[in-house]
């Protein structure tokens, strides 16, 4: 691990509107910038932290508390309402099983088209395939479309592309929920193993234990805000402190 920055995040605030237009008139009025009964929620709320390169950084916090919201801004698929985003290198996240596949491609179809969406090479992918295939054992179904895949499947082959793929950062958000517990032993070690390339690694879990096992440093969120940025012990102490209480 470096002491250079992988992302750093300035007064990330991301806002949406709730609330329903009772009538045309009142839904133009909103068009218009004259009002509307919307209001306002923020999923995000001025977060500030910075991960270093070659960190395993864990994020944890209650159902509700943005830490989906924030890996999607991490990994460039939505954008702050405020605040700046800085990432430095090739971000490759996985935030939800099957993210990016279609149901009609076979899974080959679907490792070329993610890659592709990705911004990877024709050689980078077809060099990936291989190690792919190998760590996710779906070979045998590789051609068959993903519509007849189960869920198992579908986690296995989303998160052996997300990690046999190259990047510098790598972004995870709770997709290890739905597999045995034998390819999670294996999924776990591969995540090890990004730390030993000097790979950034973020991970977003419920799993209390699992994120003491696998980061060194983390942060605690609630209801948009950053409560804690440290050492992963000290921030998982006090979130489960917190959720004991509560």
């Amino acid at each position: 691990m470096t002491h250079e920055p992988a992302v750093r995040c300035r007064g990330i605030t991301k806002s949406y509107r709730l609330g329903v237009e009772v009538s045309l008139q009142q839904s133009i009025r909103t068009l218009l910038g004259r009002g509307g009964n919307l209001t306002r929620f923020n999923a995000l709320d001025d977060v500030t932290f910075e991960v270093r390169a070659g960190e395993r950084f864990g994020i944890v916090g209650q159902n509700g508390s943005g830490k989906s919201t924030l890996t999607q801004v991490i990994a460039g698929i939505t954008v702050p309402s405020a605040g700046i985003v800085d990432v430095w290198g090739r971000v490759l996240p996985l935030l939800e099983v099957g993210a990016g596949f279609h149901e009609e491609l076979t899974g080959r179809e679907n490792i070329v088209l993610l890659g592709t969406i990705l911004g990877l090479s024709p050689e980078e992918i077809t060099v990936a395939t291989p190690q792919i295939l190998e760590f996710s054992g779906i070979a045998r179904h590789i051609d068959t479309p993903l519509k007849r895949y189960s869920s198992g499947m579908r986690a296995r082959l989303s998160f052996a592309t997300a990690i046999c793929f190259p990047a510098d950062i790598y972004v995870f958000d709770e997709v290890l929920a739905v597999v045995d517990d034998s390819f999670r032993a294996r999924a776990t070690a591969a995540i090890r193993s990004l730390h030993e390339r000097d790979c950034t690694v973020i991970l977003m879990s419920h799993d209390l234990a699992f994120i003491r096992e696998n980061c060194t440093t983390g942060m605690w969120l609630h209801q948009g805000r950053v409560q804690l940025v440290g050492g992963i012990e000290e921030v998982a102490d006090a979130y489960r402190e917190y959720s004991v209480v509560a």
